[in-house]
C-alpha cells in the first residue's frame, strides 16, 4: 500500500512539475469595436496564471476569483508600434493564483474604462494537456521500472535521486559535462625549430581608436616566424594612413611587414583577398592568419592558434574571444566588454589548465576576427567569396565549402584573444549581418541546426568554463567570489541562496544531488552558466582558477558519498576561507533533521548512539558510524572561519556536538524574503487550519494526516494545505490541497480557503522556519510545537501558540489532541 501511494505521489508530483495548460487569448476592444490591445499568451503553470500582450490602455487588471493584479504597459514592442503606429513601450506581462474562473479584464483609458469578460476555455484544455502529459509520464518512467525494483532491493540510498533526475523533478538539467581530458597535466612541449612563416594579414579600416594597440601586440607577443600583410582600406579618418606608414617605416626595420594602400574601400572580403593575393606572389609557403584591426592577441599566441593545423584535414582554427560566436567566452553567442588586463589574465589561465594535447573540437565554421587557415587548404579553395560585400558571414561560406571536402574547422581552447567587435564596420554591422545571413541560409539549408546543435551540446563547455571562471576572478570591483556548496532539493535553503545570489555581481554554486556528481553555476549580470561534473577532482582542479574564492557551505544532502564531503571542503578551502551554515544538521548527524529511526526527535545524538538512522550508508556500499562520521565533519569545523547558524535553538545543538568550535558560532536569523501583509480573520465560527509547504514526514506529515482524520468528526473545524504532503500519508477528500504556491500569493489563498489559524507541524529541531514567520507575518494565531527554530520564532511572537513537547507525547494521535486542545481556546 505505502509503495502504491509513492508511486502516485511521484506521479503527482511529476504532474506539478511538468503541467502547463495553453489557454485562448484574445483581442481587447472598446465598446465601438475599436482594438485596444491583444491578450496574446494565457499559460496556468505551478499553479499560477501567466499572462502576455500589449495594450494601448494606461494600465490593465486582470481579476480571477478573488485575486487580482493591475500592470501598467512597459514592455518595449517594435512589431505593435511599426502596424498599428503607436509608441512602442505597450507590452504587459502579469501572473496570479490560477483558479478555474472566468478572467475579468479591466482597461483604464483617459477617457473611460472598459470591462472585458473572457472564457480561457479551461476545461477543454485542462483535459487535453492532462492526457498528453499522462501518456508522457507513462513512457519517461517503464524505461526506469528495472533500475527501480533493483534498487529498492538492494536498499539504495542514492535510488530517490537517479529517479528525481531521470523524470525532470529537480532543477533543469543541463547536458554540458566537463571533460577532464581537456584539464592540463604536464607542461606544453618545447618549440619546434624550422617553423613555417606565418602569413598574417590585417585589414584596417577606421578603428583608429584600437587598430595601432592591435599592431602594438602583434609585433610583441609574436615569437615565432611572420610577416604581416597590412591593407589599409580607404579609411574615412584621414589619421589613419599617415600613422600606418610611420609605423611601417619604423617597425619594418625589425618585421616583415607590407602595407598595401587601397585607391577605393573594398570592404573585409576584398582586402583579405587582396593580402591572400600578395601572399601567393610571394611564394606563400605557410598557414594564412586573419587577425582583425580590432583583435587585441596575447602573449605566445601564434603558436597555439596553428598547433592544431598540424593534421592535414584541419582547414582553420579559431581561438575563444570575449566576442566570437559560438567561440564566445565567458559568455557563449554574446560578447562581453573587458576592462584593461582582463584579456591577458583570462588567456594566462587558459594556457596553463588547458592542456596542449586537449581533444580536437570541431566547429561547423571558425569565425573571421581571429583565424588560421591551413596552406593547402587556401590553395584549393582560394579566398573569400565576393557575393557577401563588405564582410560578415564570408568566413561561414568557406568554411562550408571546406567542410565540403571533408576539411575540419576546430578550435583552440588553450587561447583567448580579446576581440572590441565592430569596430571596423561601426553600425553598419546589423544590416551587414542580416543580408548574408539570408545568402548563408540559402546556400546551406542545414547550417542552422549545426550551429543550434554545437550550442546545445556545448563542446567547448571546459575551456569556456575555465575562461569564465578567470574572467569573474579578474574583476577589479570584486574582492570575493562566493562558492556555494548547495543541494538540488529546493525549500528554503535554495530561496535564500537564489536571493543572495540576485545581490552579487559574482557568484559561483557547486549543486550536489542532482543528475551528474556536482552543477557548477557562474551567476554574473552576464547571466548564468551551467556545467556537469563526474568527479570531486575536476571541481577541485576548476576552482584552483578562482583565487578570491570563498567557500560557503550550505547543503549537500543528496550526493552519492556523503563521507567524501568534508574532505572535499578542505581541500577547497585550502587558501580560501571556509564558512559553513547550518540550514540542517548533516554534520552532526546522518540524519540531517536528527531524527532517529522511527520518526521521533530524542534529542542531539550522543557518537554512542545505535540507532540506525545515524550511521551512514553510502550508494557504493560503504558504513561509517556516528563517531567517525563526527570525526570526519570536525575537519571541515576545524578550518571553517565560521559556523553560521539561523536561531538561538541551532546555536545551542551545534554548541553540544562542536564545543571546541564555540567561538566560531554566529547567530544571523533569516529575514523573509517577501513582506506578507497582516490577514483579517475570516467572519463565522468555523475554524479552519491552514498548513503551509511541503510537508514530508520530518515537517510533520503524520501529524497533518492525523489531524485530517480527527477533523472528519469536528463541524466546526477544517483543514486546508497550501502545498503538499509526502506519499503515504492521506488526507481524505474533504481537505483541499493546493500544491506550489509562491509567497505573494498567500493572502489569496489564505482568503480562498478561509483559514483561520496556522499549524507548523513539524516535529525536528528547525534550523530556521520560513513557514513560520510567514505565518505569523499574517497576524493570524500560529501554532507549532516547542521545539527548534519553529518553536522559537512562535513562542517570541504575540499572536504565537507554542505546543508541549514532552517525551511521552510524541505519537500522531497525542499530538493532534495537543492541536485540538489549542485550536478551542484560541
Amino acid at each position: 500500500m505505502f509503495q502504491f501511494a509513492r508511486f502516485q505521489w511521484v506521479r503527482e508530483y511529476y504532474f506539478e512539475t511538468h503541467f502547463q495548460i495553453n489557454l485562448r487569448g484574445c483581442v481587447l476592444t472598446h465598446t465601438n469595436n475599436e482594438i485596444l490591445g491583444y491578450l496574446e499568451s494565457a499559460q496556468v503553470k505551478n499553479g499560477r496564471l501567466y499572462l502576455r500582450g500589449w495594450t494601448l490602455a494606461n494600465s490593465i487588471s486582470f481579476r480571477l476569483g478573488c485575486a487580482q493584479v493591475t500592470r501598467s504597459a512597459q514592455d518595449e514592442r517594435n512589431d505593435v508600434a511599426q502596424a498599428f503606429g503607436c509608441e512602442r513601450h505597450v507590452g504587459f506581462q502579469a501572473s496570479l493564483p490560477f483558479e478555474p474562473a472566468t478572467l475579468v479584464i479591466e482597461l483604464k483609458m483617459t477617457d473611460c474604462d472598459v470591462q472585458l469578460r473572457h472564457d480561457l476555455g479551461i476545461k477543454r484544455a485542462k483535459q487535453q494537456a492532462h492526457r498528453k502529459l499522462n501518456t508522457r509520464f507513462i513512457c519517461d518512467l517503464i524505461p526506469l521500472v528495472p533500475g527501480i525494483l533493483f534498487g529498492a532491493m538492494r536498499r539504495d540510498p542514492d535510488l530517490p535521486r537517479r529517479v528525481k533526475a531521470a523524470l525532470r523533478l529537480g532543477l533543469p538539467q543541463e547536458d554540458a559535462l566537463v571533460n577532464g581530458a581537456f584539464l592540463s597535466s604536464e607542461s606544453a612541449p618545447s618549440e619546434v625549430e624550422n617553423r613555417p612563416i606565418a602569413n598574417i594579414i590585417m585589414p584596417i579600416h577606421d578603428a583608429m581608436d584600437v587598430f595601432p594597440e592591435a599592431l602594438r601586440r602583434l609585433c610583441a607577443h609574436t615569437r615565432r616566424p611572420f610577416q604581416v600583410i597590412l591593407i589599409e582600406d580607404c579609411s574615412g579618418d584621414d589619421r589613419v594612413r599617415p600613422w600606418l606608414r610611420a609605423w611601417v617605416a619604423q617597425a619594418g626595420a625589425e618585421f616583415a611587414i607590407t602595407l598595401i594602400e587601397n585607391d577605393r574601400n573594398l570592404g573585409f572580403i576584398g582586402s583579405v583577398n587582396l593580402g591572400l593575393s600578395h601572399a601567393r606572389e610571394g611564394n606563400m609557403k605557410g598557414p594564412i592568419v586573419l587577425v582583425n584591426s580590432d583583435a587585441l592577441v596575447p602573449q605566445d599566441w601564434l603558436d597555439r592558434l596553428l598547433a592544431p593545423l598540424a593534421k592535414p584535414d584541419v582547414a582553420s582554427v579559431t581561438p575563444l574571444s570575449n566576442d566570437a560566436e559560438i567561440f564566445g567566452a565567458p559568455v557563449l553567442c554574446r560578447a562581453t566588454g573587458l576592462a584593461a588586463g582582463q584579456a591577458d589574465h583570462i588567456d594566462c589561465v587558459l594556457k596553463q589548465h588547458i592542456a596542449h594535447n586537449a581533444p580536437q573540437i570541431y566547429a561547423p565554421t571558425g569565425v573571421g576576427f581571429c583565424m588560421a587557415l591551413a596552406q593547402n587548404w587556401v590553395e584549393k579553395l582560394g579566398g573569400f567569396d565576393p557575393v557577401f560585400g563588405r564582410g560578415y558571414g564570408e568566413e561561414v561560406d568557406w568554411c562550408r565549402r571546406a567542410a565540403a571536402y571533408g576539411g575540419k574547422h576546430v578550435a583552440a581552447p588553450n587561447l583567448f584573444v580579446e576581440h572590441r567587435g565592430g569596430a571596423s564596420f561601426g553600425t553598419d554591422k546589423l544590416s551587414l549581418v542580416q543580408r548574408n545571413n539570408a545568402i548563408i541560409s540559402a546556400r546551406y539549408p542545414g547550417y542552422d541546426r549545426m550551429v543550434q546543435d554545437f550550442i546545445r551540446t556545448d563542446p567547448l563547455i571546459t575551456a569556456r568554463l575555465i575562461a569564465a571562471l578567470a574572467w569573474a576572478d579578474s574583476l577589479a570591483d570584486v574582492s570575493e567570489i562566493p562558492v556555494f556548496i548547495a543541494h538540488s532539493m529546493g525549500g528554503g535553503a535554495e530561496h535564500y541562496l537564489q536571493d543572495r545570489i540576485r545581490k552579487l555581481p559574482v557568484s559561483i554554486v557547486l549543486r550536489f544531488g542532482g543528475h551528474f556528481r556536482c552543477r557548477i553555476e557562474l551567476d554574473s549580470l552576464n547571466g548564468r552558466m551551467v556545467a556537469n561534473c563526474d568527479t570531486l577532482d575536476i571541481v577541485l582542479r576548476l576552482m584552483a582558477c578562482v583565487s578570491k574564492r570563498r567557500i560557503i557551505y550550505s547543503c549537500a544532502v543528496g550526493d552519492p558519498d556523503l563521507t567524501e564531503i568534508p574532505v572535499f571542503l578542505e581541500r577547497l578551502a585550502q587558501s580560501a576561507p571556509l564558512d559553513l551554515m547550518f540550514h540542517d544538521y548533516l554534520p552532526l548527524s546522518p540524519c540531517y533533521t536528527l531524527l532517529d529511526q522511527d520518526g521521533v526527535y530524542r534529542g542531539v545524538p550522543t557518537v554512542t548512539n545505535t540507532d540506525p538512522a545515524h550511521h551512514y550508508h553510502s550508494a557504493s556500499g560503504s558504513k561509517m558510524q556516528l563517531s567517525e562520521w563526527r570525526m570526519n565533519w570536525a575537519r571541515a569545523v576545524t578550518a571553517a572561519e565560521k559556523l553560521i547558524v539561523f536561531s538561538t535553538s541551532s546555536a545551542v545543538i551545534v554548541d553540544e556536538v562542536f564545543p571546541d568550535a564555540a567561538g566560531k558560532i554566529a547567530i544571523v536569523p533569516h529575514s523573509l524574503l517577501q513582506t506578507v501583509p497582516c490577514l483579517p480573520r475570516p467572519k463565522g465560527t468555523k475554524r479552519v487550519v491552514g498548513v503551509l509547504g511541503a510537508i514530508g514526514p520530518q515537517k510533520g506529515a503524520a501529524v497533518v494526516a492525523a489531524l485530517a482524520k480527527a477533523l472528519e468528526h469536528e463541524p466546526d473545524m477544517g483543514l486546508a494545505l497550501i502545498g503538499r504532503i509526502a506519499p503515504g500519508y492521506p488526507l481524505g477528500e474533504k481537505v483541499p490541497i493546493h500544491g506550489t504556491y509562491v509567497i505573494e500569493d498567500i493572502p489569496v489563498l489564505a482568503a480562498r480557503y478561509g483559514v483561520t489559524h496556522w499549524l507548523i507541524p513539524s516535529i525536528w529541531p528547525e534550523t530556521f522556519s520560513y513557514t513560520a514567520h510567514e505565518c505569523l507575518a499574517t497576524g493570524l494565531p500560529t501554532l507549532a510545537f516547542d521545539l527548534g527554530a519553529q518553536g522559537e520564532a512562535v513562542a517570541k511572537a504575540v499572536n504565537g501558540y507554542v505546543l508541549p513537547w514532552a517525551s511521552g507525547a510524541r505519537k500522531p494521535e497525542q499530538l493532534v489532541k495537543l492541536i485540538l486542545t489549542a485550536l478551542r481556546r484560541v
